[in-house]
């Protein structure tokens, strides 16, 4: 049994199964939940030149995660959610750190490794090398 779980979410509707795999992980009343999405920045922009886009970004989140943080705690889950700046794969991984996290259960798609632009270094790639703990990818049913 896990005794915190860390899902990362971006904001489509496509977390339903992580949230479906991790509640079959996740024990009521013993496993907490921390639903946790960053706001992606732009490196190269200027201190406080983005800082209304990002605040609508983050308004928008906030909005969905306490939806889908109502919808687990009436499950009978505990529930914490969480919405910070900055690069996600590092970010998901400092949190995990952070906060003692057993299993991240993250979403992820299948790379074509004989395509040309196959990129390796998507955010589910580096979470699962960088993290302090097990990671879970999920993803949905047909791309397994």
């Amino acid at each position: 049994m896990y005794d915190k779980i860390l899902i990362p979410v971006d904001l489509s509707s496509a977390n339903e199964y992580v949230f479906s795999r991790a509640r079959n992980l996740a024990e009521i009343g013993e496993t907490d939940l921390i639903l946790f999405h960053v706001v992606e920045t732009l490196q190269d922009d200027e201190p406080g030149e983005m800082d209304d886009f990002y605040e609508e970004l983050r308004a928008e989140a906030d909005t969905k995660m306490k939806g889908w943080a109502a919808d687990l705690s009436d499950a009978g889950f505990h529930v914490q959610a969480e919405i910070t700046y900055g690069e996600r794969g590092p970010e998901i991984a400092r949190v995990a750190e952070e906060k003692g996290v057993d299993l991240i259960v993250q979403r992820s798609h299948r790379v074509d490794r004989d395509a040309e632009n196959a990129n390796v270094g998507t955010v589910s790639h580096q979470v699962a090398v960088f993290a302090p703990c097990s990671v879970l990818l999920v993803r949905p049913d047909g791309d397994e």
